[in-house]
């Protein structure tokens, strides 16, 4: 049996305000017997930590990540005529931590624009990261955005890997 895991997104009680500056962690993920509630799941050696999944055994992952993402129009930072390229993209990243190195370490990304919406209440857009990587056993993987208030709607995220 190969390691494999799958963890989706938890309703916070916290109001989070729009950022436009480092990266963030997503680190509300259901876990421990919640995981019995959704589909989400932790099998064959893979544990979960502080909003990482952590790998077993060495060898090659698939590693993915899905974000459903939301903006309100009350709060509409992109002006195109105003802003700089760089504040009207939305990163959405896997990354990988290892004690050996001590420092989280990209792995895949995926790079977006706002959407103006015509006449809505809220843009609404979704961002999707699938790749294959080699990990080592104690590698520690999470998922990171550049603006976290976009998670408005947890219960639609998730992330997960597998071993191949």
């Amino acid at each position: 049996m190969k390691p494999a895991a799958k963890l989706v997104g938890q309703l916070s009680n916290l109001k989070q305000e729009p950022q436009r500056q480092e990266m963030e962690s997503v680190v509300s993920w259901v876990n421990g017997r919640e995981l019995d509630y959704t589909t989400g799941f932790l099998r064959y050696g893979v544990r979960y930590h502080n909003g990482r999944l952590i790998v077993p055994l060495t060898g090659t992952y698939n590693i993915y990540s899905f974000l459903s993402l939301t903006e309100s129009n009350d709060y509409s930072p992109v002006k195109p005529s105003v802003k700089s390229t760089n504040e009207t993209l939305v990163k959405h990243a896997m990354y990988k931590y290892n004690v050996k190195i001590r420092k989280d370490v990209e792995l895949a990304s995926s790079l977006q624009t706002h959407r103006a919406s015509n006449g809505r209440n809220c843009n609404a857009f979704s961002s999707q990261i699938s790749t294959l990587v080699q990990l080592e056993a104690g590698d520690e993987i999470s998922v990171k955005i550049s603006d976290i208030s976009l998670t408005s709607y947890p219960s639609d995220n998730f992330f997960g890997l597998h071993m191949i």
